[in-house]
């Protein structure tokens, strides 16, 4: 028999879930793509007050997207545009590629950043990011963020064999690199976008991996061969954070390109290239990698879309 609840209860549970709730804007983005449902979505949640840490992890692990961001109603460095705050539906993250790049694009078709430079700061718990926009030839927005100075090691071969092994089919005698470019991402490259095609991550065993090199996942890439549009093809796994394997991840492409620098003996321009991501879960996504610079620092650039808008009750 069900409980009998009095009026004055009721009333009184009714103020105590008002108390708690506070009112927010609701935007789902799609991230490095020009057409909606084609690349990685982002919920973007800017609210009236913050939420509890809680709260807002909660929130993430509910709505399941790869990152959800929180867009802090006031910054406490005056060279930022916005702060932020991103979250999986694990953890929070210092920083991430895909959620600020949707943010970005978001805050900018709302007119709530100035760009009359071109450029901004985006502040979040990893530091300042540099950012800025340009608009390419078909008429959209390109965002990009610039990575921190990068650091890249390479890992030992037991570490890496012991990596290797758990994304199943790869070519023998991979090098992994434990890289950090704003994200920190192992990576390695394989001869060939085919063999990026068949690989088979063991989640269970790449979550333990990651957890024991500090990292967030596991980043690979190959070089296309028949797609005269782009140079790479990438794939990210981060199980770690509740990602099994990332639709598009602009951390995990920072890492790719700053290797790719690396083992080019950070020659200017080396890892300017195109990247594609997503084939293996539906989708096509494009992220454009531009340096490194005199300081060792990456720049990936995607576009986006908004494909939804509303509100919400924290």
């Amino acid at each position: 028999m069900a409980p009998v609840v009095t009026t004055g209860a009721r009333y009184r549970f009714m103020q105590r879930i008002d108390h708690v709730s506070t009112s927010a804007q609701l935007f789902i983005v799609d991230v490095f793509t020009q057409h909606a449902f084609a690349g990685n979505p982002v919920a973007i949640v800017i609210p009236d007050t913050m939420p509890s840490d809680t709260r807002m992890q909660d929130f993430s692990r509910w709505i399941g997207m790869p990152e959800t961001v929180f867009v802090l109603p006031t910054t406490q460095d005056e060279r930022a545009a916005y702060s932020v705050r991103i979250w999986s539906p694990r953890c929070e993250l210092p920083f991430a590629g895909h959620p600020s790049i949707g943010t970005a694009h978001l805050l900018l078709d709302h007119n709530r950043i100035d760009v009359s430079r071109g450029r901004f700061i985006q502040a979040c718990p990893a530091g300042l990011i540099d950012m800025r926009t340009e608009e390419v030839v078909s008429g959209k927005r390109r965002v990009w963020f610039t990575t921190p100075p990068v650091t890249v090691r390479p890992l030992r071969d037991d570490d890496a064999e012991a990596i290797v092994a758990a994304l199943g089919p790869v070519a023998e005698s991979s090098r992994v690199f434990i890289v950090e470019a704003g994200a920190k991402w192992l990576v390695l490259e394989l001869p060939d976008a085919v063999d990026i095609d068949r690989l088979e991550p063991v989640p269970d065993e790449l979550d333990r991996l990651s957890r024991l090199h500090g990292a967030i996942g596991v980043t690979a890439f190959g070089k296309t061969r028949f797609d005269a549009a782009t140079d790479y093809e990438v794939r990210s796994f981060a199980p770690s954070i509740g990602v099994p394997e990332d639709a598009v991840c602009g951390g995990g492409n920072a890492c790719a390109a700053a290797l790719c620098a690396w083992l080019n003996n950070w020659r200017p321009g080396s890892a300017t290239q195109v990247a594609s991501q997503g084939m293996h879960l539906g989708r096509s996504g494009r992220i454009f990698w531009k340096g490194p610079d005199a300081a060792h620092r990456i720049e990936i650039g995607g576009c986006a879309i908004i494909v939804s808008e509303g509100s919400l009750r924290l």
